[in-house]
């Protein structure tokens, strides 16, 4: 795709259907999955790459996805505050939201194949996003320079894609969505910084659902909010502006140009806000720099956008004093000192919504501190590693030290399995006992100011990378953990000791077979391996001149035993790493498959010839002779057993002993084990 940045966009001319399901495409199939998993791509619907583009997101930034799931935009975003190659671990952060908690777990897998400790996942209604905050003694909450609004529409737009559009578009789907889309900008808007962008966007064609919405936060924000003019900003990208006049449809299909010509009893559905305004307000807020993607100029979905930049300070938010900011009085954090002195008591008025909640006054809920225009300076964020508590769905990042019962039952909304801290005192026995048996809790690298200042008042899905798992082993009896692979870029700088450089070869041996002897690595890292005590160990590859394929760098961890080392990487990793060196790992599992096969028929081969070679100096006389024993009798011969058994049978009655056993039955008892014979 041409107007993507450093063509890093593709597109195959191939539906979902048919790379699935054509057998010549089947190794393209396989190849997309594989690298898909491990994060090197990511297939979704062209347009929507647009808005995290012109979003034009740095390391540095402080960036809030306001409705994430399933987490397709997330991702790019996290790809774009990684941008420089030169810094592991970035300033900035991504807080990734969706009202939806099954879709947030399904976002958490998405953003994990990235790997990066700087992202944050949390369920919210978007409409009312809480204010959070990276530290107790800062009297601001987080203002972001960047926000992603890619909020619920009808989607018509994709109509081409989604054929169920055409069963069930409605009318009314554009005005329904109207003021919970008005809602989300708002709440954006506020968290925005002063100086910061904020992209919105939709898949759908109605102007209700696009540039009314626009317009009516235009005008309510009084000159403190303009559009950007970004259709210079992706070159080869066909786009129409954005509309100056559109007419409102009710549910029954009647149009209607202006409110005043709703009849009253439509007035419920048609709002003011739905109709454009005055020609001179339209073009005083340039709605023509909207973008508006059609499918049929380049064989796309149909999709809005428009980039807003926040100039100064929203008119309805006013500056709240620290004294009354309930977040700094009467709170105690997980991290406070127990020794400080205690803050004065401050009384706060609670009202209480329908469903019996608290909520915050509205100077608190709605609004934020007075920031200048050069933006909010924030302390720069804590990264530590911190535990995780496997018996609960979400990590636990922070004590429930501070906090009552109550608070913790209100603030989760009842439901225990998204709390990310224990409520009751079952719970709090239990998690002392857990803290006893901490070694068997996972390691992870996470922004752990943020886990502590906002479990309270956000549900925390997902933060961090996991830097260390649990694997104990008696070759190292003094650590119970291994490295991950999935903390390895944030981590592996750290252990300069523990770092083996490895050749090509060594790549193909380490990732092409699960347990390799030391002695099938090149001699330069058999030297460094063997210096090692066993336990975890980082395997680096470096391109030289004499080794210059591939042209990158490879890092992965790995374990040193006595005689043999292994490499703790997934399939779809393993696969990647080994694709750019030239290799295909399918190729090799079918080939250690074929060799372990071709072994077993040869073990088979020599039990069978040792068996038949009982003695090494029978003739072929005998041995033919050993092995008719073992070949079952003909007819003639079960007769003729049948009658020695009934005559044996007699015998016995009449008081004979019976040793007139046939030769074979005596045979048979001979190899029986004395255990297994039956008493006299």
């Amino acid at each position: 795709m041409e107007w993507y940045p450093d063509e890093l966009g593709w597109q195959l001319n191939f539906s979902r259907k048919e790379v699935r399901n054509n057998t010549a495409l089947e190794k393209l199939h396989k190849f997309l999955i594989s690298e898909t998993e491990s994060g090197n791509i990511s297939r979704q619907e062209a347009v929507s790459m647009i808005p995290p583009i012109l979003l034009d997101v740095k390391p540095h930034h402080k960036v809030l996805d306001l409705c994430a799931a399933p987490g397709s935009k997330t991702a790019q975003l996290i790809e774009f505050l990684h941008a420089d190659e030169n810094k592991t671990i970035p300033d900035g952060f991504v807080v990734a939201n969706d009202v939806d908690n099954k879709r947030c777990y399904m976002m958490v897998h998405q953003v994990k194949r990235l790997q990066s400790p700087c992202c944050v996942v949390v369920n919210h209604d978007a409409a009312t996003m809480p204010n959070l905050r990276m530290s107790p003694n800062s009297p601001d909450f987080v203002s972001y320079d960047r926000v992603l609004a890619d909020v619920p529409c009808s989607g018509d737009g994709t109509l081409r894609k989604n054929l169920d559009v055409w069963d069930t578009w409605h009318p009314a789907h554009g005005p329904t969505l109207h003021g919970l889309q008005a809602r989300i900008l708002k709440r954006g808007l506020e968290l925005l910084t002063v100086g910061g962008r904020l992209v919105y966007s939709t898949c759908s064609f109605n102007p209700v659902e696009n540039e009314a919405v626009v317009v009516d936060l235009l005008q309510r924000c009084e000159g403190a909010l303009e559009l950007v003019d970004v259709s210079e900003c992706l070159k080869g990208l066909k786009a129409m502006p954005g509309l100056l006049t559109w007419r409102c449809m009710s549910r029954s299909g009647d149009w209607y140009d202006k409110y005043e010509e709703v009849p009253p009893k439509l007035l419920s559905q048609l709002r003011p806000s739905m109709f454009p305004p005055s020609e001179e307000i339209t073009k005083q807020f340039n709605l023509n720099r909207c973008l508006r993607v059609l499918p049929h100029h380049q064989n796309t979905g149909g999709f809005f956008i428009a980039v807003m930049m926040k100039k100064q300070q929203l008119p309805w938010l006013r500056q709240i004093a620290p004294t009354k900011d309930p977040f700094l009085k009467g709170h105690k954090f997980a991290t406070d000192n127990p020794t400080e002195k205690k803050q004065d008591d401050t009384n706060i008025s609670q009202s209480k919504t329908d469903d019996g909640q608290k909520k915050l006054p509205e100077e608190v809920s709605g609004g934020q501190s007075q920031t200048s225009e050069e933006g909010v300076v924030i302390e720069k964020t804590n990264t530590e590693i911190v535990s995780s508590n496997q018996n609960h769905n979400s990590e636990q990042v922070a004590s429930s030290e501070g906090k009552s019962d109550k608070e913790m039952s209100d603030k989760s909304g009842g439901d225990s399995n998204a709390s990310a801290v224990p409520h009751d005192s079952t719970d709090k026995a239990e998690a002392t006992s857990q803290e006893k048996r901490k070694l068997e809790n996972d390691r992870y690298f996470c922004l752990s100011d943020f886990c502590n200042y906002n479990l309270i008042n956000c549900v925390i899905i997902n933060v961090g990378v996991k830097m260390f798992g649990r694997s104990p082993s008696p070759l190292v009896p003094q650590c119970d953990f291994r490295i991950n692979q999935e903390g390895l870029a944030c981590l592996h700088q750290y252990f300069p000791l523990r770092r083996v450089t490895i050749a090509k070869e060594d790549v193909i041996t380490l990732l092409g077979q699960e347990n390799p002897y030391l002695s099938k690595l090149s001699d330069v890292c058999y030297k460094q391996v063997t210096s090692l005590e066993p336990g975890s160990c980082i395997f680096i590859f470096e391109p030289t001149e004499s080794d210059p394929q591939p042209e990158c760098q490879l890092i992965f961890c790995g374990w040193k035993g006595k005689t043999s080392v292994r490499s703790f990487v997934g399939k779809h990793e393993r696969a990647h790493y080994l694709r750019l060196c030239g290799v295909e790992f399918e190729d090799l599992r079918k080939e250690a498959q074929a060799k372990t096969e071709q072994n077993t028929e040869n073990m088979d081969n020599v039990n069978a010839n040792d068996t038949a070679a009982v003695d090494g100096n029978d003739s072929e006389e005998e041995i033919e002779k050993e092995d008719a024993k073992k070949v079952k009798p003909d007819v003639k011969e079960e007769e003729e057993i049948k009658k020695e058994g009934v005559k044996k049978e007699k015998d016995s009655k009449d008081g004979l002993v019976g040793n007139d056993v046939p030769p074979e039955v005596m045979e048979v008892d001979a190899e029986t084990p004395s255990s297994t014979k039956p008493s006299n």
